[in-house]
Order: structure tokens, then C-alpha cells, then sequence
């Protein structure tokens, strides 16, 4: 029986989220459980001079002779760990080799989310497991920065808010989160404003110039730099263009059409094929979320709107120099950059998150709209609608699209996310002030 090859573990997210760090924090543990150091390789391909090095199968075969004393394949496992491996051209094919020919474990990263993405693709389909990188969540901001405000109940995965124990779980989190209502207050009216990339939060940059950063690293580096260097980008400005409709539109629905139609307004001649397609190049570098309408067609259209959010709101804030007052302004003014801020947490393994909107009486085009912001599918189908209402107040009306979409699909549970209201008591509808759905995951 031939020996199966093991599976090459990918890390793929935006710039200047700790990638880098996890490696050097995987090094540690591997270190503490007794691999010995000569069986760990380390590559950083930011440094030009491992670029100009003769390729990655030269490296190893160096490592080989110099430092393992062995062949990757013979003994205990070999551990190779290639930070910024995009930068490495034809990396994707010496990765195959290697995964092939001599088995090690690898772990691979790259900055540009959209280069990975690529190569895996291509040519490591079936040998791969992602993960996904994103900006911190509120939560983890706490618990590396005030730890003092992160509570004492563990994290959740989302799929767990499926579950029948998640309303105890809402319940300590409420009651922590009351003990610290002011310090928590700030520390999520900051984070609303800023985001979630971990420099803005660790002291490393002056206290006015994180917008500045956060538009280099994003707006300057991503769609500037990598997205270009990946993809056949014949109009660079039409991608500007098209990342700040979206910023502007965060949290709303828009069709590739209408935004092919503004853009040629604006006096850049585009069509929307285009358009999809630096859509697809912003989702596929992370600085974009598509949300398809539930129940999903047989095609997708472009005529059919998608529901878009950045993935990190900070990045809009910065391009803007501001947003609304999250707990002064009129709901109808901040709720869709709270949706935005909300869709940070709703991600999983084996989970896909759509959006809801159709009318009450479907045969009647003159009848009203329902909608629901986000439902969350599991693998085996079954569904959690997720509503946004930062109100001060809740009405029935508020609950109106939730329960006729749980009523219409079975849903067992839905939640509703507030502005402070909480009410657990009843586990079919979950009222979650924000604060507390951001510190469960």
C-alpha cells in the first residue's frame, strides 16, 4: 500500500494579519512537543536573497545535506514552513514536487491572499487545507490587547450557535459584558472605527496615523501591487473605482449592471463582464465579501444583486476619514456598517452565509419586501437567520422578516442582533445585544 501523502497545510489572508507571527508561534510548539530544530525548515521569501537563491528545490536540497543530514523522506518528518511562498516564482510546482516525491509537512502563507489562492488552484487541487486569515475580530483585540475585558467564557465556532446550549452561553457573556458596560463601550466604539488588522491595535503606529496605514497597506499595496501582478488588470483605475462604490456601498445590495453603468458615468469605459471579474479579484484577495440571495438560483447572474461588504470596515473608515457615531447616529445611517461589522463573525468550516430577500406574497409584485441579513447553512441544510436591528427599541416589527422566514423555511432558531436589548429567554428567536455577539466567537 503506498504511503498517502500528507495533506499541505495553506494560510491565505490579507496583508499584516499575523501570519508571519503563526508560523514563528507554530516553530515554539513544535520545539516544546520535541521535533528536533535540523528537522524544521523555515523560509521567509519576503528576503530577496532566499528569492535569488536557485528556486525552492534548491534550498531543500541544501537543507538536506547541510542541516538534516538526510533526505526529507527518510525518518522522522520533515517540516517545511514557507512564509510569503507567492513571491517565489513557480513556487506552486516545486511545492507539488516536494508533496510527491518526499512527503514532508508543509505549511505554506502568502501576504497576497490572491497568489496563494491561484496556485493552489492550479496545480495542489486535492492536496491542500485552508485557512483563512482574516483581521482580528473584536474578541481577539481584547484578548491580546485587554485582557482585562475579554471574557472568561471560551470562544465559540459560529456552528456552534446552532446548537441547544448556546443561550447559557449568551447568558454569562451578558452578564460579564454589564460588569464592564463603559471600558467594553470604548473599546467596541474603536474597534467599529478601526478594525480589526492588529498593528492599529498594538502601539506600534502613532495614534492619527492609523488611516494612513491602513489605506498603504490596503488600498496602496493590494490593489495596487498584487492584485495587478496576479491578474490581467487592463484598467487599474476601474478597480479603484470599483473598491470604493463598494466601500461606499457596504452592507447593501448591488448588481454588477449598476455598477458597470456608474462607472461609465464616471467616464470609464467598462461593460459588466469586467466588472464581475474585478469583483472576483477583490473577493479572491479578501478585501471584499459576496453574499448570494437565499435560496440560491441554479446560475448566477449579474442580474441577480449580490449582497457586498468589505471584510474590514476599518479600511472603509480610513478611505473616508470617518464614519457615523455608532451609538449617536440614527440607525438607518449606521446599519449597514454594523452588518459589515457583524459579518466578521459569521464564518466557519462547513458553512455557507447567504442573504434573504423576497417579497411577502411572491405571485404579487406590488407587495412589500422581507428580508433577513445573513443565513447561515450548514453542510446538512440547516439554516440560522441572523438579523440586524441596532435600535434602541424593538418593536414587533423588527422581528416581522425573522419570523417569516423561520416559519417559511423550519428554521429551529433564529437570532437578532440589537443595539443593548437582550432576550435569551425564549430559544427559538435569540436577541443578542452587538457587543455580546462580537465577544461570543
Amino acid at each position: 500500500m503506498s504511503q498517502r501523502v500528507p495533506l499541505i497545510q495553506v494560510i491565505r489572508g490579507p496583508r499584516q494579519v499575523g501570519k508571519t507571527t503563526a508560523i514563528l508561534q507554530l516553530v515554539e510548539s513544535l520545539l516544546a512537543d520535541g521535533v528536533r530544530p535540523t528537522d524544521i525548515l523555515l523560509l521567509r521569501f519576503d528576503l530577496q536573497s532566499l528569492r535569488e537563491a536557485g528556486g525552492l528545490l534548491g534550498l531543500v536540497s541544501w537543507y538536506e545535506a547541510n542541516v538534516r543530514g538526510r533526505p526529507l523522506d527518510d525518518g522522522a518528518p520533515a517540516y517545511l514552513l514557507l512564509d510569503e511562498i507567492h513571491k517565489l516564482r513557480r513556487w506552486s510546482e516545486e511545492v507539488k514536487h516536494l508533496a510527491e516525491t518526499a512527503r514532508p509537512r508543509m505549511v505554506i502563507t502568502g501576504s497576497s491572499s490572491v497568489l496563494v489562492a491561484r496556485g493552489t488552484r492550479e496545480s495542489l487541487a486535492g492536496r491542500v487545507q485552508t485557512t483563512e486569515f482574516p483581521t482580528f475580530s473584536f474578541r481577539e483585540v481584547l484578548e491580546a490587547w485587554h485582557p482585562d475585558l475579554a471574557p472568561p467564557v471560551p470562544p465559540l465556532r459560529f456552528l456552534s450557535t446552532f446548537d441547544r446550549g448556546v443561550p447559557g452561553v449568551f447568558r454569562e457573556l451578558h452578564a460579564f459584558a454589564e460588569a464592564h458596560v463603559r471600558p467594553l463601550a470604548r473599546a467596541l466604539d474603536r474597534y467599529y472605527q478601526r478594525g480589526g488588522y492588529p498593528r492599529l491595535h498594538s502601539a506600534e503606529l502613532v495614534e492619527d496615523g492609523w488611516a494612513d496605514y491602513l489605506i498603504e497597506t490596503v488600498f496602496d499595496r493590494v490593489l495596487g501591487v498584487d492584485i495587478p501582478e496576479l491578474f490581467p488588470v487592463q484598467q487599474p483605475q476601474l478597480l479603484r473605482h470599483l473598491y470604493l462604490s463598494l466601500a461606499r456601498r457596504t452592507g447593501q445590495q448591488v448588481s454588477q449592471l449598476e455598477l458597470a453603468a456608474e462607472a461609465n458615468a464616471a467616464g470609464l469605459r467598462t461593460n459588466q463582464p469586467t466588472v464581475g471579474r474585478y469583483m472576483h479579484y477583490l473577493a479572491d484577495a479578501l478585501l471584499v465579501r459576496e453574499f448570494r440571495r437565499f435560496p440560491l438560483g441554479k446560475a448566477k447572474t449579474a442580474r441577480v444583486p449580490v449582497k457586498v461588504t468589505l471584510t474590514d470596515l476599518g479600511v472603509r473608515n480610513a478611505i473616508f476619514r470617518g464614519a457615523p457615531s455608532l451609538f449617536g447616529s440614527p440607525p438607518d445611517l449606521v446599519g449597514s456598517l454594523v452588518e459589515t461589522v457583524v459579518q466578521t463573525v459569521i464564518r466557519d468550516t462547513d458553512l455557507s452565509v447567504h442573504f434573504y430577500r423576497d417579497r411577502t406574497d411572491p405571485s404579487d409584485r406590488r407587495s412589500p419586501f422581507q428580508e433577513v441579513d445573513f443565513v447561515a447553512e450548514r453542510t446538512d441544510g440547516d439554516l440560522l437567520p441572523i438579523e440586524v436591528k441596532f435600535r434602541r427599541k424593538l418593536d414587533d416589527a423588527d422581528f416581522r422578516g425573522l419570523s417569516a422566514f423561520m416559519k417559511q423555511y423550519r428554521c429551529r432558531r433564529g437570532v437578532l442582533v440589537s443595539r443593548e436589548t437582550s432576550a435569551l429567554d425564549e430559544d427559538r428567536i435569540l436577541v443578542v445585544p452587538l457587543r455580546d455577539f462580537l465577544l461570543a466567537y
